[in-house]
């Protein structure tokens, strides 16, 4: 395995694990798959990958790798304690007609080589298990990390992307590149990521789906948002942008509210990075606090009351 495959293997499987691979990338990395040694690296990293955790728990392949080993592991044990057996009833024969016999006879024994059936077994369950996968992603994609799908809506939603502009109705996806948009004060909206994730969108409200390969990302051009944030992978936070600021967010739960020249966030469960476009400056806003993005507003975290009608 020469370090440029290795390299490249790495980027490929990195590319995978955050869904951007292309189907030219998809059938190279396939192709990598024939290296036993990437192989067996590659399903020990996806074990613990949160982000593909739901492909490797899928009990056919696992089992069927599992049995293989097994049975190879239960065959050479017999056959090892046959040979014990075989050998401890040489050596008793020979101690029976004396101690020079069984001397000769034991030590003229050849040791026993050790068979390599297991080791490659298992490498080529490994490759057979992660061969299906490669096969089952370039037939059928999953859904990307930054499409989501709407749980419910109420009023007037609309929905605009390359495809043109529908109405959203429940069920429907919310696809990256997409700019949402609820007419009126009274439209609402809520979607949920495959994560479990939830936003909930107030009226007149546009928001436009900016998620990438690497992590989603969404831009608050106007109005308001609640989000309810299972935990993310450390190095794909989910980010909130509105003209003025970004929240970077692991997990968290949150009000964004963006307007004329002023973003607000306030935090009422974890904590988020929010940084001031401009200037590049950030605070962390923990629970129980709110920071405003603002001309002439001081950028820091201030502790709120949590009941809303409290002056």
């Amino acid at each position: 395995m020469s370090a440029e495959n290795l390299s490249r293997f790495e980027d490929l499987a990195s590319r995978y694990l955050d869904d951007a691979l292309t189907e030219a990338e998809a059938s190279e990395l396939v192709a990598l798959f024939a290296d036993p040694q990437l192989a067996a690296w590659f399903l020990e990293m996806t074990r613990l990958n949160s982000e593909i955790a739901g492909l490797l728990a899928a009990p056919v392949p696992d089992a069927a790798m599992v049995e293989l080993v097994r049975a190879d592991i239960e065959k050479g044990l017999a056959a090892a304690h046959a040979r014990s057996d075989v050998r401890l009833c040489l050596a008793e024969r020979e101690m029976a007609r004396g101690p020079s016999a069984a001397t000769v006879s034991v030590g003229h024994s050849s040791p026993r080589q050790r068979r390599p059936t297991v080791r490659w077994l298992a490498r080529a369950a490994v490759f057979i298990v992660f061969a299906s996968l490669a096969t089952v992603f370039l037939v059928s994609r999953p859904r990307h990390a930054g499409t989501a799908v709407v749980a419910s809506v109420r009023g007037d939603a609309r929905c605009a992307g390359s495809r043109g502009e529908r109405v959203l109705t429940t069920g429907q996806s919310w696809e990256r590149g997409e700019t949402l948009n609820t007419v009126g004060a009274k439209s609402t909206v809520a979607v949920t990521f495959r994560d479990g994730t939830r936003l909930d969108f107030s009226g007149n409200s546009i928001v436009v789906n900016q998620s990438l390969g690497g992590g989603c990302r969404l831009e608050l051009e106007h109005g308001e948002m609640r989000a309810t944030l299972v935990k993310q992978p450390a190095r794909h936070p989910f980010t909130f942008a509105t003209t003025e600021a970004e929240a970077i967010v692991v997990s968290a739960k949150l009000r964004l509210a963006a307007g004329a020249h002023r973003t607000r966030l306030e935090v009422t469960e974890g904590e988020v990075r929010f940084r001031r476009r401009h200037d590049g400056a950030e605070v962390i806003v923990k629970a129980g606090h709110f920071a405003v993005v603002a001309p002439n507003a001081p950028f820091t975290a201030t502790p709120f009351h949590p009941d809303p009608l409290h002056p």
